[in-house]
């Protein structure tokens, strides 16, 4: 599983993969809010897509973006829904094919999590879930799918607001950082802990985007998912130091080297 490591840190799948043998998570039919929701994350709002290519070395091995696809009403709140994808290159496919797919609902007043839908396929490894994050009642639960396709259901005490991996990007970025100090995030995933991340030293990183100033930051315990290192690697990420705070470039650490996700373009269109 030489590229696990950084292509966790964007996930996602095509959209079509909503439509097949795989869980379907119950917000997918939730309609579009009505409610044009106030951003409390500097430059998000509907339609804002961020792209990236992966790189193992010099060798280009796949892509990724991370979507803001608009707001639903989610318990009568609007709540961002947000897609993330990650795919792995002609080149490397037929070796480790990597197709996998992250949603969010991020709600648009307190930032937290209203749930979350993960698929991850690469190579033999197969694992599909989905939850609901219950705020209202205080509880979480959601079904998983393991390779075999076998179903099982899962819940628990929701203790407090908590954001998945996904929504945890973009709270990010509504966060003030400050070289030397750390920062941290309630998260859930079907359980309940807290993840520290580290702010570093500020740095100029050029990747197709361009040139900026950036500020490193580096997430210290944690479980599998976006921004998360894993036992003995790092993970790295530098943040635009600007009032966008856009993941420039993420570099995470493997048994062989490193692999690096370099953004290429922030577009946004209007739905």
């Amino acid at each position: 599983m030489v590229f696990k490591a950084a292509l966790l840190a964007l996930l996602a799948a095509s959209p079509a993969a909503a439509a097949d043998d795989l869980l379907k998570h119950p917000y997918w039919e939730l309609p579009r809010s009505s409610t044009a929701p106030v951003s409390h994350v500097p430059g998000l709002e509907a339609g804002e897509t961020l792209e990236y290519e992966i790189y193992w070395g010099v060798i280009h091995v796949g892509s990724a973006y991370m979507k803001v696809e608009g707001a639903v009403d989610v318990s009568s709140r609007p709540a961002w829904h947000i897609v993330s994808e990650t795919r792995s290159s002609s080149f490397i496919e037929n070796v480790y094919k990597v197709a996998d797919r992250n949603d969010s609902w991020m709600d648009a007043g307190d930032l937290s999590s209203r749930g979350y839908y993960k698929k991850l396929s690469e190579g033999r490894h197969f694992f599909n879930e989905w939850s609901v994050f219950d705020l209202e009642n205080r509880r979480f639960y959601g079904r998983k799918m393991n390779r075999k396709r076998q179903v099982s259901d899962f819940e628990g005490l929701l203790e407090k607001p908590a954001n998945d991996m996904l929504s945890g990007v973009y709270r990010i970025r509504a966060m003030r950082l400050e070289p030397g100090k750390a920062i941290e995030m309630d998260v859930n995933t079907k359980k309940n802990w807290r993840l520290s991340i580290k702010a570093g030293k500020r740095e100029k990183i050029e990747t197709p985007y361009g040139k900026k100033k950036c500020i490193l930051v580096e997430p210290m315990a944690g479980e599998e998912g976006i921004f998360v290192a894993k036992a003995g690697k790092r993970m790295l990420i530098w943040l635009t130091d600007d009032e966008l705070k856009l993941p420039m470039m993420l570099k995470a650490e493997i048994f062989i080297g490193s692999v690096t996700a370099k953004l290429v373009r922030r577009t946004v269109v209007k739905p």
